[in-house]
């Protein structure tokens, strides 16, 4: 019985130095779901944005996209989906033209790019050292999510003349 007298603060001793180290790493696993959540849920709104904004971009068949229109929809998606949160999520629109229809001049095939970031508030301790955006001590993740989709335009039967 002696010996464990003398050993009885060595466990005490291994679980405060372990202890530390195995918290970080559960809360290092913890943290990667959470961003794994919210990088589906921006990649999710990019493609509904996206999706959105190429169905009212065009008013009149084989007309000009309008970006007013476009991010005036976009907005009040962003409101209905993400409610009080979304005065921090940034959406830009850009549109590019991706080439113009050999038939008809007029006609340009057009794509849509919406860039949300979307802000990841990190939870636990210690992870924003190395999981967090620039400035680190905020302990935010800006999750950038990118989607591209061709704007839907219509031929109007003259068009093809």
């Amino acid at each position: 019985m002696k010996w464990y007298k003398r050993r009885g603060g060595q466990v005490t001793a291994e679980l405060m130095l372990i202890l530390p180290v195995f918290m970080l790493l559960i809360f290092f696993v913890l943290e990667y779901g959470n961003i794994a959540y919210h990088t589906i849920i921006a990649n999710h709104a990019s493609y509904e944005f996206a999706r959105i904004g190429s169905l009212v971009a065009v008013k009149k068949p084989s007309g000009r996209p309008d970006r007013t229109v476009i991010t005036q929809k976009i907005n009040q998606a962003k409101l209905k989906v993400f409610g009080h949160k979304a005065g921090g999520i940034d959406v830009s629109v850009k549109v590019e033209t991706t080439g113009v229809d050999p038939m008809y001049k007029k006609h340009r095939h057009e794509d849509l790019v919406v860039t949300v970031t979307y802000p990841v508030h990190l939870a636990f301790p210690g992870t924003s050292y190395v999981l967090a955006s620039q400035p680190r001590r905020e302990g935010i993740r800006r999750i950038r999510a990118v989607t591209r989709m061709p704007i839907d335009k219509g031929y109007l039967s003259s068009d093809a003349k």
